[in-house]
Protein backbone atom coordinates (compact mmCIF):
# COMPACT_ATOMS: atom_id res chain seq x y z
CA UNK A 1 0.00 0.00 0.00
CA UNK A 2 2.95 2.37 0.86
CA UNK A 3 4.85 1.45 -2.43
CA UNK A 4 1.55 2.30 -4.45
CA UNK A 5 1.23 5.74 -2.90
CA UNK A 6 4.58 6.49 -3.47
CA UNK A 7 4.73 5.45 -6.77
CA UNK A 8 2.02 7.77 -7.69
CA UNK A 9 3.11 10.83 -5.48
CA UNK A 10 6.70 10.11 -7.27
CA UNK A 11 4.69 10.34 -10.79
CA UNK A 12 3.04 13.31 -10.52
CA UNK A 13 5.66 15.00 -8.76
CA UNK A 14 7.70 14.54 -11.52
CA UNK A 15 5.21 16.85 -13.36
CA UNK A 16 5.07 19.55 -10.53
CA UNK A 17 8.84 19.91 -10.40
CA UNK A 18 8.83 21.39 -13.52
CA UNK A 19 5.54 23.68 -12.89
CA UNK A 20 7.42 24.86 -9.96
CA UNK A 21 10.57 25.71 -11.82
CA UNK A 22 8.40 27.81 -14.70
CA UNK A 23 6.91 29.76 -11.36
CA UNK A 24 10.36 31.09 -10.19
CA UNK A 25 11.59 31.73 -13.45
CA UNK A 26 8.55 33.89 -13.59
CA UNK A 27 9.02 35.35 -10.22
CA UNK A 28 12.71 36.07 -10.80
CA UNK A 29 12.01 37.85 -14.13
CA UNK A 30 13.57 35.61 -17.07
CA UNK A 31 9.98 35.01 -18.36
CA UNK A 32 6.88 37.51 -18.79
CA UNK A 33 3.76 37.43 -20.77
CA UNK A 34 5.31 38.16 -24.34
CA UNK A 35 8.11 35.47 -23.59
CA UNK A 36 5.26 32.72 -22.40
CA UNK A 37 3.38 33.16 -25.63
CA UNK A 38 6.46 33.79 -28.38
CA UNK A 39 7.74 30.51 -26.40
CA UNK A 40 4.32 28.40 -26.80
CA UNK A 41 4.01 28.82 -30.18
CA UNK A 42 7.40 27.91 -31.03
CA UNK A 43 6.10 24.76 -29.08
CA UNK A 44 3.02 24.34 -31.07
CA UNK A 45 4.58 25.14 -34.39
CA UNK A 46 7.99 22.69 -34.08
CA UNK A 47 8.89 21.04 -31.18
CA UNK A 48 5.46 19.75 -30.56
CA UNK A 49 4.72 18.15 -34.14
CA UNK A 50 8.31 16.62 -33.47
CA UNK A 51 7.56 15.35 -30.14
CA UNK A 52 4.49 13.39 -31.74
CA UNK A 53 5.96 12.28 -34.94
CA UNK A 54 8.37 10.61 -32.94
CA UNK A 55 6.31 8.88 -30.77
CA UNK A 56 3.58 7.67 -33.38
CA UNK A 57 6.03 7.20 -35.92
CA UNK A 58 7.47 4.88 -33.68
CA UNK A 59 4.94 2.71 -32.36
CA UNK A 60 2.38 2.21 -34.95
CA UNK A 61 2.19 -0.29 -37.77
CA UNK A 62 -0.39 -3.10 -39.43
CA UNK A 63 0.41 -5.65 -36.65
CA UNK A 64 0.01 -2.98 -33.79
CA UNK A 65 -3.35 -1.83 -35.60
CA UNK A 66 -4.39 -5.50 -35.77
CA UNK A 67 -3.39 -6.62 -32.12
CA UNK A 68 -3.86 -3.51 -30.36
CA UNK A 69 -7.43 -3.08 -31.40
CA UNK A 70 -9.07 -2.96 -28.08
CA UNK A 71 -7.12 0.81 -27.55
CA UNK A 72 -8.91 2.80 -30.21
CA UNK A 73 -12.17 0.95 -28.85
CA UNK A 74 -11.56 2.13 -25.40
CA UNK A 75 -10.68 5.42 -26.56
CA UNK A 76 -14.02 6.10 -28.56
CA UNK A 77 -16.08 4.56 -25.72
CA UNK A 78 -14.00 7.14 -23.32
CA UNK A 79 -14.39 10.01 -25.52
CA UNK A 80 -18.02 9.15 -25.72
CA UNK A 81 -18.42 9.02 -22.28
CA UNK A 82 -16.96 12.31 -21.32
CA UNK A 83 -19.40 13.80 -24.46
CA UNK A 84 -22.44 12.15 -22.74
CA UNK A 85 -21.08 13.37 -19.55
CA UNK A 86 -21.04 17.08 -20.93
CA UNK A 87 -24.14 16.73 -22.84
CA UNK A 88 -26.28 15.75 -19.55
CA UNK A 89 -24.22 17.85 -16.73
CA UNK A 90 -23.66 21.07 -18.39
CA UNK A 91 -27.17 22.13 -18.99
CA UNK A 92 -28.79 20.93 -15.63
CA UNK A 93 -26.09 24.08 -14.23
CA UNK A 94 -27.54 26.41 -16.45
CA UNK A 95 -23.76 27.10 -17.92
CA UNK A 96 -23.36 30.22 -20.09
CA UNK A 97 -23.11 28.94 -23.96
CA UNK A 98 -19.86 30.79 -24.42
CA UNK A 99 -18.12 28.66 -21.88
CA UNK A 100 -19.86 25.14 -22.78
CA UNK A 101 -17.12 24.38 -25.72
CA UNK A 102 -14.46 25.16 -23.23
CA UNK A 103 -16.15 22.72 -20.46
CA UNK A 104 -16.35 19.84 -23.40
CA UNK A 105 -12.43 20.33 -24.83
CA UNK A 106 -11.17 20.06 -20.75
CA UNK A 107 -13.15 16.83 -19.84
CA UNK A 108 -12.90 15.18 -23.42
CA UNK A 109 -9.25 15.51 -23.71
CA UNK A 110 -7.03 14.39 -20.68
CA UNK A 111 -3.50 13.76 -20.67
CA UNK A 112 -2.04 11.02 -22.44
CA UNK A 113 1.23 11.62 -22.47
CA UNK A 114 3.78 13.19 -19.84
CA UNK A 115 1.41 12.09 -16.28
CA UNK A 116 0.68 8.52 -17.56
CA UNK A 117 4.04 7.53 -19.05
CA UNK A 118 5.77 8.91 -15.84
CA UNK A 119 2.88 6.52 -13.35
CA UNK A 120 3.37 3.71 -15.74
CA UNK A 121 7.17 3.76 -15.44
CA UNK A 122 7.36 4.52 -11.89
CA UNK A 123 4.87 1.37 -11.47
CA UNK A 124 7.06 -1.37 -13.38
CA UNK A 125 10.35 -0.23 -10.98
CA UNK A 126 8.18 -0.34 -8.00
CA UNK A 127 7.61 -3.14 -5.39
CA UNK A 128 3.78 -2.79 -6.48
CA UNK A 129 4.39 -3.38 -10.34
CA UNK A 130 4.95 -7.05 -9.56
CA UNK A 131 1.40 -7.83 -10.22
CA UNK A 132 1.84 -6.54 -12.96
CA UNK A 133 3.62 -9.70 -14.02
CA UNK A 134 2.67 -11.32 -17.55
CA UNK A 135 3.78 -14.55 -16.99
CA UNK A 136 6.53 -15.95 -15.81
CA UNK A 137 9.12 -14.75 -17.62
CA UNK A 138 7.92 -11.07 -17.49
CA UNK A 139 10.44 -8.50 -16.00
CA UNK A 140 10.20 -5.11 -14.64
CA UNK A 141 11.68 -3.84 -18.12
CA UNK A 142 9.33 -5.52 -20.06
CA UNK A 143 6.40 -4.45 -17.92
CA UNK A 144 7.38 -0.59 -18.72
CA UNK A 145 7.84 -1.13 -22.24
CA UNK A 146 4.14 -2.88 -22.85
CA UNK A 147 2.77 -0.05 -20.66
CA UNK A 148 4.18 2.77 -22.47
CA UNK A 149 3.44 1.08 -25.46
CA UNK A 150 0.15 1.06 -24.85
CA UNK A 151 -0.22 4.75 -23.77
CA UNK A 152 1.39 6.09 -26.40
CA UNK A 153 -0.74 3.66 -28.69
CA UNK A 154 -3.93 5.36 -26.95
CA UNK A 155 -2.35 8.82 -26.91
CA UNK A 156 -1.74 8.48 -30.86
CA UNK A 157 -5.89 8.94 -30.96
CA UNK A 158 -6.56 11.51 -28.78
CA UNK A 159 -3.59 13.68 -29.90
CA UNK A 160 -5.74 13.16 -34.06
CA UNK A 161 -8.37 14.16 -32.47
CA UNK A 162 -7.37 16.89 -29.82
CA UNK A 163 -5.62 18.61 -32.74
CA UNK A 164 -8.23 18.63 -35.11
CA UNK A 165 -11.07 18.82 -33.62
CA UNK A 166 -10.66 20.09 -29.73
CA UNK A 167 -7.77 22.59 -31.41
CA UNK A 168 -10.97 24.00 -33.57
CA UNK A 169 -12.84 24.29 -30.35
CA UNK A 170 -10.53 26.35 -28.48
CA UNK A 171 -10.02 28.86 -31.24
CA UNK A 172 -11.42 32.32 -31.21
CA UNK A 173 -15.07 32.50 -33.11
CA UNK A 174 -17.23 35.73 -34.33
CA UNK A 175 -19.72 35.66 -31.61
CA UNK A 176 -17.53 35.61 -29.07
CA UNK A 177 -16.47 39.06 -29.91
CA UNK A 178 -19.73 40.43 -29.31
CA UNK A 179 -19.39 38.58 -25.99
CA UNK A 180 -16.41 40.44 -25.11
CA UNK A 181 -18.38 43.76 -26.32
CA UNK A 182 -21.69 43.23 -24.75
CA UNK A 183 -19.20 42.38 -21.23
CA UNK A 184 -17.15 45.22 -21.22
CA UNK A 185 -14.19 44.26 -19.12
CA UNK A 186 -14.98 40.83 -18.65
CA UNK A 187 -12.49 38.03 -18.78
CA UNK A 188 -13.33 36.58 -22.13
CA UNK A 189 -10.95 39.26 -23.68
CA UNK A 190 -8.20 39.11 -21.55
CA UNK A 191 -5.10 36.24 -21.63
CA UNK A 192 -4.16 36.62 -17.88
CA UNK A 193 -7.08 39.09 -16.51
CA UNK A 194 -8.04 42.44 -16.64
CA UNK A 195 -5.96 43.75 -14.52
CA UNK A 196 -2.80 42.01 -16.59
CA UNK A 197 -1.97 45.52 -19.30
CA UNK A 198 0.08 43.04 -21.75
CA UNK A 199 -2.25 40.29 -22.17
CA UNK A 200 -4.95 43.37 -22.57
CA UNK A 201 -2.60 44.87 -25.64
CA UNK A 202 -2.21 41.26 -26.67
CA UNK A 203 -6.33 40.43 -26.75
CA UNK A 204 -6.92 43.81 -28.66
CA UNK A 205 -4.07 43.33 -31.23
CA UNK A 206 -6.31 39.92 -31.52
CA UNK A 207 -9.47 41.71 -31.98
CA UNK A 208 -8.41 44.27 -34.40
CA UNK A 209 -6.86 41.78 -36.99
CA UNK A 210 -10.09 40.25 -36.76
CA UNK A 211 -12.09 43.37 -36.89
CA UNK A 212 -9.49 44.53 -39.97
CA UNK A 213 -10.50 41.15 -41.43
CA UNK A 214 -13.89 41.73 -41.20
CA UNK A 215 -13.75 45.10 -42.75
CA UNK A 216 -11.88 43.88 -45.61
CA UNK A 217 -14.54 41.49 -45.87
CA UNK A 218 -17.60 43.73 -45.85
CA UNK A 219 -15.66 45.81 -48.15
CA UNK A 220 -14.88 43.15 -50.80
CA UNK A 221 -19.24 42.71 -50.58
CA UNK A 222 -19.88 46.04 -51.21
CA UNK A 223 -21.82 47.27 -54.47
CA UNK A 224 -19.14 49.47 -55.51
CA UNK A 225 -16.17 46.97 -54.87
CA UNK A 226 -18.29 43.96 -57.06
CA UNK A 227 -18.29 46.82 -59.76
CA UNK A 228 -15.08 46.66 -59.91
CA UNK A 229 -13.96 43.48 -59.70
CA UNK A 230 -17.18 42.46 -62.24
CA UNK A 231 -14.91 44.97 -64.95
CA UNK A 232 -11.86 43.81 -63.57
CA UNK A 233 -13.60 39.67 -64.74
CA UNK A 234 -14.79 41.16 -68.22
CA UNK A 235 -11.34 42.48 -69.03
CA UNK A 236 -9.55 39.51 -68.39
CA UNK A 237 -12.29 37.27 -70.48
CA UNK A 238 -11.10 39.68 -72.82
CA UNK A 239 -7.44 38.91 -72.97
CA UNK A 240 -7.30 35.54 -71.69
CA UNK A 241 -9.81 33.08 -71.87
CA UNK A 242 -8.42 29.63 -71.21
CA UNK A 243 -7.79 31.22 -67.84
CA UNK A 244 -11.15 31.92 -67.08
CA UNK A 245 -12.44 28.11 -67.55
CA UNK A 246 -9.38 26.96 -65.56
CA UNK A 247 -10.21 29.27 -62.78
CA UNK A 248 -13.40 27.24 -61.27
CA UNK A 249 -11.79 24.23 -61.27
CA UNK A 250 -8.55 25.70 -59.54
CA UNK A 251 -11.20 27.42 -57.10
CA UNK A 252 -12.87 24.66 -56.01
CA UNK A 253 -9.39 22.81 -55.06
CA UNK A 254 -8.57 25.76 -53.38
CA UNK A 255 -11.88 26.09 -51.09
CA UNK A 256 -11.44 22.53 -50.24
CA UNK A 257 -8.09 22.93 -49.07
CA UNK A 258 -8.73 26.11 -47.39
CA UNK A 259 -12.12 24.00 -45.54
CA UNK A 260 -9.71 21.29 -44.62
CA UNK A 261 -7.30 23.59 -42.99
CA UNK A 262 -9.45 25.11 -40.90
CA UNK A 263 -9.47 22.05 -38.61
CA UNK A 264 -5.84 21.10 -38.92
CA UNK A 265 -2.87 22.31 -37.02
CA UNK A 266 0.80 21.52 -37.47
CA UNK A 267 0.75 19.49 -34.42
CA UNK A 268 -2.14 16.88 -36.61
CA UNK A 269 -0.11 17.31 -39.76
CA UNK A 270 2.70 15.60 -37.71
CA UNK A 271 0.51 13.15 -36.69
CA UNK A 272 -0.81 12.23 -40.06
CA UNK A 273 2.98 11.79 -41.66
CA UNK A 274 3.87 9.98 -38.91
CA UNK A 275 1.10 7.37 -39.21
CA UNK A 276 2.37 7.24 -43.12
CA UNK A 277 5.81 6.76 -42.34
CA UNK A 278 4.63 3.78 -39.40
CA UNK A 279 2.40 1.89 -41.66
CA UNK A 280 5.06 1.92 -44.68
CA UNK A 281 7.51 -0.60 -44.06
CA UNK A 282 10.27 0.43 -46.09
CA UNK A 283 9.94 4.53 -45.17
CA UNK A 284 9.79 3.20 -41.38
CA UNK A 285 12.83 0.99 -42.06
CA UNK A 286 14.82 3.46 -43.39
CA UNK A 287 13.88 5.79 -40.53
CA UNK A 288 13.90 3.64 -37.52
CA UNK A 289 16.80 0.90 -38.38
CA UNK A 290 19.33 1.62 -35.67
CA UNK A 291 22.09 0.76 -38.50
CA UNK A 292 20.63 3.31 -41.05
CA UNK A 293 22.00 6.92 -41.93
CA UNK A 294 18.66 8.38 -41.42
CA UNK A 295 18.25 6.91 -37.62
CA UNK A 296 21.33 8.01 -36.49
CA UNK A 297 21.18 12.01 -37.91
CA UNK A 298 17.05 13.00 -38.89
CA UNK A 299 15.16 10.73 -36.70
CA UNK A 300 17.39 11.37 -33.83
CA UNK A 301 17.22 14.77 -34.02
CA UNK A 302 13.78 14.99 -34.41
CA UNK A 303 13.13 12.43 -31.07
CA UNK A 304 15.75 15.35 -29.47
CA UNK A 305 13.49 17.79 -30.45
CA UNK A 306 10.19 15.76 -29.18
CA UNK A 307 11.40 15.64 -25.95
CA UNK A 308 11.57 19.69 -24.96
CA UNK A 309 8.15 19.77 -25.07
CA UNK A 310 6.75 18.75 -22.33
CA UNK A 311 9.21 20.42 -20.41
CA UNK A 312 8.63 23.72 -22.07
CA UNK A 313 4.85 23.21 -21.78
CA UNK A 314 5.25 22.52 -17.56
CA UNK A 315 7.75 25.63 -17.49
CA UNK A 316 5.41 27.53 -19.67
CA UNK A 317 2.41 26.90 -17.38
CA UNK A 318 4.11 27.55 -13.84
CA UNK A 319 4.89 30.96 -15.34
CA UNK A 320 1.48 31.20 -16.23
CA UNK A 321 -0.20 30.02 -13.08
CA UNK A 322 1.92 32.48 -11.72
CA UNK A 323 1.29 34.86 -13.39
CA UNK A 324 -2.45 34.36 -12.61
CA UNK A 325 -2.00 34.77 -9.03
CA UNK A 326 -0.24 38.03 -8.91
CA UNK A 327 -2.55 39.89 -11.41
CA UNK A 328 -5.79 38.61 -9.99
CA UNK A 329 -6.66 38.38 -6.16
CA UNK A 330 -10.46 37.34 -6.85
CA UNK A 331 -11.55 34.37 -9.26
CA UNK A 332 -14.18 36.27 -11.52
CA UNK A 333 -17.53 33.91 -10.68
CA UNK A 334 -18.83 34.18 -14.10
CA UNK A 335 -15.83 31.59 -15.07
CA UNK A 336 -15.81 30.21 -11.20
CA UNK A 337 -18.58 27.94 -12.52
CA UNK A 338 -17.14 26.47 -15.85
CA UNK A 339 -13.77 25.79 -14.04
CA UNK A 340 -14.88 24.03 -11.08
CA UNK A 341 -17.26 21.73 -13.41
CA UNK A 342 -14.95 21.06 -16.10
CA UNK A 343 -12.58 19.28 -13.08
CA UNK A 344 -15.70 17.56 -11.31
CA UNK A 345 -16.77 15.84 -14.61
CA UNK A 346 -13.23 15.18 -15.55
CA UNK A 347 -11.58 13.85 -12.60
CA UNK A 348 -14.68 12.58 -10.67
CA UNK A 349 -17.66 11.28 -12.89
CA UNK A 350 -15.30 10.18 -15.61
CA UNK A 351 -13.26 7.76 -13.72
CA UNK A 352 -16.38 6.28 -11.95
CA UNK A 353 -17.45 5.28 -15.62
CA UNK A 354 -13.80 4.33 -16.63
CA UNK A 355 -13.95 2.02 -13.67
CA UNK A 356 -16.53 -0.54 -14.66
CA UNK A 357 -16.04 0.09 -18.46
CA UNK A 358 -12.39 -1.98 -18.09
CA UNK A 359 -13.28 -4.12 -15.17
CA UNK A 360 -16.18 -5.52 -17.69
CA UNK A 361 -13.24 -5.88 -20.38
CA UNK A 362 -10.99 -7.75 -18.29
CA UNK A 363 -13.34 -9.74 -16.85
CA UNK A 364 -14.98 -11.02 -20.07
CA UNK A 365 -12.62 -9.33 -22.96
CA UNK A 366 -10.71 -12.43 -23.19
CA UNK A 367 -12.12 -14.54 -25.78
CA UNK A 368 -12.10 -11.73 -28.12
CA UNK A 369 -8.16 -10.17 -27.44
CA UNK A 370 -5.25 -11.43 -25.12
CA UNK A 371 -4.78 -8.14 -24.02
CA UNK A 372 -7.57 -9.32 -21.36
CA UNK A 373 -5.32 -11.03 -19.83
CA UNK A 374 -2.05 -8.55 -19.60
CA UNK A 375 -2.66 -6.95 -15.95
CA UNK A 376 0.21 -3.98 -17.14
CA UNK A 377 -2.84 -3.23 -19.95
CA UNK A 378 -5.80 -3.12 -17.62
CA UNK A 379 -3.81 -0.54 -15.34
CA UNK A 380 -2.62 1.54 -18.24
CA UNK A 381 -6.56 1.76 -19.71
CA UNK A 382 -7.50 2.78 -16.50
CA UNK A 383 -4.58 5.39 -16.11
CA UNK A 384 -5.29 6.91 -19.54
CA UNK A 385 -8.78 7.37 -18.42
CA UNK A 386 -8.83 9.03 -15.61
CA UNK A 387 -6.05 11.62 -16.10
CA UNK A 388 -6.63 15.63 -15.39
CA UNK A 389 -7.43 17.89 -18.26
CA UNK A 390 -4.57 17.81 -21.02
CA UNK A 391 -1.22 20.22 -20.12
CA UNK A 392 -1.34 21.10 -24.23
CA UNK A 393 -4.67 22.70 -23.97
CA UNK A 394 -3.02 25.74 -22.16
CA UNK A 395 -0.72 26.05 -25.39
CA UNK A 396 -3.72 26.30 -27.62
CA UNK A 397 -5.70 28.91 -25.52
CA UNK A 398 -2.54 30.92 -25.17
CA UNK A 399 -1.86 31.18 -29.12
CA UNK A 400 -5.71 31.31 -30.02
CA UNK A 401 -6.07 34.23 -27.36
CA UNK A 402 -9.69 33.03 -25.82
CA UNK A 403 -10.19 30.66 -22.55
CA UNK A 404 -6.43 30.93 -21.14
CA UNK A 405 -7.08 31.86 -17.90
CA UNK A 406 -10.26 29.62 -17.20
CA UNK A 407 -8.21 26.83 -18.21
CA UNK A 408 -5.22 27.82 -16.25
CA UNK A 409 -7.22 27.59 -13.35
CA UNK A 410 -8.39 24.19 -14.59
CA UNK A 411 -4.55 22.96 -14.64
CA UNK A 412 -3.88 24.59 -11.58
CA UNK A 413 -6.47 23.29 -9.42
CA UNK A 414 -6.50 19.81 -11.13
CA UNK A 415 -2.42 18.97 -10.92
CA UNK A 416 -2.00 21.24 -7.99
CA UNK A 417 -4.54 20.05 -5.76
CA UNK A 418 -7.21 17.24 -6.81
CA UNK A 419 -4.55 14.84 -9.46
CA UNK A 420 -2.84 13.75 -6.55
CA UNK A 421 -5.34 12.26 -4.52
CA UNK A 422 -7.41 11.06 -7.09
CA UNK A 423 -4.76 9.78 -9.26
CA UNK A 424 -2.94 7.72 -6.45
CA UNK A 425 -6.73 6.29 -4.99
CA UNK A 426 -7.48 5.31 -9.35
CA UNK A 427 -4.29 3.75 -9.73
CA UNK A 428 -4.64 1.88 -6.06
CA UNK A 429 -7.89 0.47 -7.29
CA UNK A 430 -6.35 -0.55 -10.68
CA UNK A 431 -3.41 -2.53 -8.77
CA UNK A 432 -5.88 -4.07 -6.62
CA UNK A 433 -8.65 -5.08 -9.39
CA UNK A 434 -5.47 -6.98 -11.13
CA UNK A 435 -4.20 -8.59 -8.13
CA UNK A 436 -7.92 -9.87 -7.08
CA UNK A 437 -8.25 -11.02 -10.99
CA UNK A 438 -5.26 -12.80 -12.10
Amino acid sequence: MLDLILSAVQAIMQVMVIVLVGSILYSRGYIDNEKQKWLSKLNLFFFTPCLLFSNIASVISFEKLLAYWPIPVFYCAFTLISWLLCQAVVPMFGVDKYYRRFILACVMFCNTNSLPVAIISSLAVSEAGKTLYWGSDDNQDMVSARGISYTLFFGLFCNILRWSYGYNLLQRKNEDDDTIVEDGGSTHSSSYGSINDTSRRSSSATMSDQRSEDVEANKADSPMHKKSRETTNLLDQGQSKPQVQAQPHLSSWVQCLKAIDKYMSPPLYAALLALFVGLCPPIKHLMYNPDSFFYASVTKAIESCGKASVPIVLVCLGAQLKSIRETQHENSPKYRQPVSLSIFIRMVLTPLCVLPLVYAFAKYGSKWSELANDPMFIVSMIVVGCTPTAINLAQITQVSGIFEEEMLNVLFWSYGVICIPVCTFVVFLALYMVNSMY
